[in-house]
């Protein structure tokens, strides 16, 4: 909560940055400090791309993701796994070596020599850390859309490239359960491996159950949520672990909600 201000900064000059959080609960009546996500979801304005991991092994498969995506999309990203279950989680992980990690640089020397050149220096000088009115502050704050609109792609790119590499392939909203579901949950972070094998354990016994695990939460594709979502879906749980007072609904719950809206309206999905 005290980097806030400054990724409000990080964000707005798009420098390539990634903060790995574990995720933890805000005191607010009493203090705890378990897999809350009131923390990560206190900075959803940021500006910062985010990333979820839910078990140990994906905690270091998607630390390396972030890292190459951010270079690429000069987003910044905030990588978080839950707090206890998954930083404290006691596990074998399929380390990646240090061949590996090359393997998956290598195409982003270029983005590292940029970042580098972007610095501040005597020989290439520049106007930074200005003042403006509303008008042209306007104007600048539009500007960074397009490369937000791109960093989903990014960040799909480079999950190939690390399948490929690894041999584990992750999506930005990986789906697993019947292919002809008529009941999904959507959940971030360690809780998807619980329903993943309690929708397993359903659909062996006639069931058609889904569980639908977003990755990349912001910036939130649309086109991706519904693309993994079975076109049989019917109904929909959407399992927060944050608490908003006052709000109609919980972040990934609102976002649920609009993206199917929203694909509706485009035509990218009917649902009755």
């Amino acid at each position: 909560l005290l980097m806030i201000p400054n990724m409000y900064k990080i964000a707005g000059e798009l420098l390539p940055f990634c903060m790995h959080v574990t995720a933890r609960t805000l005191a607010t009546h009493c203090l705890s400090i378990f897999g809350d996500h009131s923390d990560v979801m206190a900075c959803r304005q940021t500006g910062f791309a985010m990333l979820s991991s839910g078990s140990v092994q994906e905690a270091q498969d998607m630390a390396c993701i972030a890292h190459a995506a951010t270079l690429e999309s000069r987003v910044p990203f905030l990588h978080f796994f839950d707090g206890f279950r998954t930083s404290h989680e006691v596990a074998k992980i399929r380390v990646l070596t240090d061949e590996q990690l090359r393997e998956m640089m290598d195409e982003y020397n270029q983005a590292v020599q940029a970042f580098r050149n972007h610095g501040l220096s005597p020989d290439r000088p520049c106007i930074r850390g200005t003042a403006q009115n509303p008008d042209v502050f306007f104007q600048a704050r539009e500007a960074c859309n397009a490369y937000y609109d791109r960093t989903a792609g990014i960040v799909q790119e480079v999950m190939n490239r690390f399948g490929g590499i690894t041999g584990r392939q992750y999506r930005l909203f990986d789906y697993a359960g019947h292919p002809q579901a008529d009941r999904v949950v959507v959940i971030m972070g360690s809780g998807g491996e619980t329903a993943e094998q309690t929708a397993q354990w359903l659909n062996q016994r006639g069931e058609k159950t889904g569980v639908l695990r977003v990755r990349l939460y912001r910036p939130f594709s649309i086109e991706a949520f519904i693309g993994a979502l079975p076109a049989s879906t019917r109904r929909i749980a959407v399992l927060d672990r944050t608490k908003e007072p006052g709000a109609v609904g919980e972040p990934l719950y609102v976002d649920t909600v609009t993206a199917l809206r929203e694909a509706c309206d485009k035509g990218l999905a009917s649902f009755d």
